[in-house]
């Protein structure tokens, strides 16, 4: 969706730009340029790719081709010192489905990080990468009603340095496509391929990471107390999404609900990388506890609905939160229930998996996914947070 990349980018400018000591300055970044390809299967998770379609015939090949531009912060900064070799950028890639017909031909966009897990020798070690973004052109069908969706990546990758200006890679690569369920249907896309890719360094000579900047925060947090390694995140956010009725009825509603979210989460520091906590999350969705159905069975639409009040629209529920911290970007996951709801449909689990980035040492921007295990339905939260305590 052209929302979620904008957003994304926005998010990686701004914390790039977060401090003045971490200032995009030519002697304090690195650049780097990759082209990879793609290729691999599609999980059968909809009946249109095993057959279920207009063409009579299974959709179980894909493959893509990836433009991109990284960036890695030099560990004379600060971010560059505590996390040292992490490369962040934007990406530009195209999917086909070698049938145009049936899927489209989609082209996406995405910010990305990657950094590395391991050194398995002094040219070689093995990296983790990460994507988020938006996609455009899926042909609307039976099972994906959008021809925008998000874009969501991970994957491992073995990197081979073959000089100081060119590094090779291959490895798994997980990609999920989905448009939030901001309209039905969302059947999604879910690829398990193999990526091969070549990077050219265009500035890689730079400082060696100093370790007495770890060293340093490090036992500067052994030292700390409990409340000193406490920081506590203030989240608003908020989007909208289709209508989904499960309770007496089943029908969808390609209507667009507003919804609004917050969640105040307590977070505990152990490590420069890893935060554990809890959260308090406050929900109100205009889709929850549709009522009074009418459809036109004829055209398969619904016709009318009503609305309970937005009382009774609002949930309560607290959640267990994991952030891990990477330079520009923290990424987080948690699972909670909501405790107290006005609706049925608004009671039960969810997951949450959420992107941050600091436009200060306090303010961030935040994008999280959330999905709920009652009904299955899926929200892409847009918002803005702020840190109290330690930053």
């Amino acid at each position: 969706m052209y929302r979620s990349f904008l957003i994304c980018v926005i998010v990686l400018l701004a914390g790039l730009s977060a401090s003045g000591r971490d200032s995009l300055s030519i002697r304090k970044v690195s650049h780097e340029v990759t082209l990879a390809a793609s290729a691999g299967y599609d999980l059968p998770s909809h009946g249109y790719y095993r057959g279920y379609n207009p063409a009579g015939r299974p959709i179980y090949a894909n493959s893509s081709l990836h433009l991109e531009y990284g960036l890695r912060l030099s560990p004379c900064t600060r971010l560059g010192g505590l996390y040292p070799g992490v490369v962040q950028g934007v990406g530009l890639s195209c999917l086909t489905f070698y049938s145009h017909a049936l899927m489209g031909t989609p082209a996406f966009a995405y910010v990305f990080q990657k950094g590395r897990i391991a050194e398995l020798t002094p040219c070689t070690g093995l990296d983790y990468k990460w994507s988020l973004g938006g996609s455009y052109g899926w042909k609307k069908t039976e099972m994906i009603g959008s021809t925008a969706n998000i874009y969501v990546n991970v994957g491992l990758m073995f990197t081979w340095d073959v000089s100081e200006c060119l590094s090779l890679h291959v490895g798994p690569e997980f990609s999920h496509f989905s448009n939030g369920d901001t309209r039905y249907p969302n059947g999604g896309a879910n690829l398990l391929n193999l990526r091969v890719g070549v990077t050219g360094h265009m500035s890689r000579s730079m400082e060696e990471p100093d370790r007495n900047v770890i060293n340093e925060y490090e036992s500067e947090l052994r030292s700390a107390g409990f409340s000193d390694r406490m920081s506590y995140d203030l989240v608003l956010c908020g989007g909208w999404r289709a209508g989904k009725v499960t309770s007496g009825t089943y029908a969808l509603i390609n209507d667009p609900f507003p919804f609004v979210a917050m969640n105040f989460a307590p977070m505990y520091r152990f490590d420069r990388r890893f935060s554990l906590g809890a959260s308090l999350d406050l929900l109100a969705d205009r889709s929850a506890g549709i009522y009074d159905v009418v459809e036109d069975e004829a055209a398969g639409e619904v016709v009318s609905y009503k609305l309970p009040s937005l009382w009774r629209q609002t949930a309560a529920g607290l959640s267990l939160r994991g952030d891990i911290t990477m330079s520009v970007f923290t990424i987080g996951a948690g699972i909670g229930a909501f405790l107290l709801a006005g609706t049925d449909s608004l009671k039960g689990l969810y997951t949450t998996f959420s992107l941050k980035a600091f436009v200060s040492r306090r303010l961030f921007l935040n994008v999280t996914y959330r999905l709920s295990s009652r009904n299955y339905t899926h929200n892409m939260m847009y918002g803005i947070g702020w840190r109290f305590g330690r930053p």
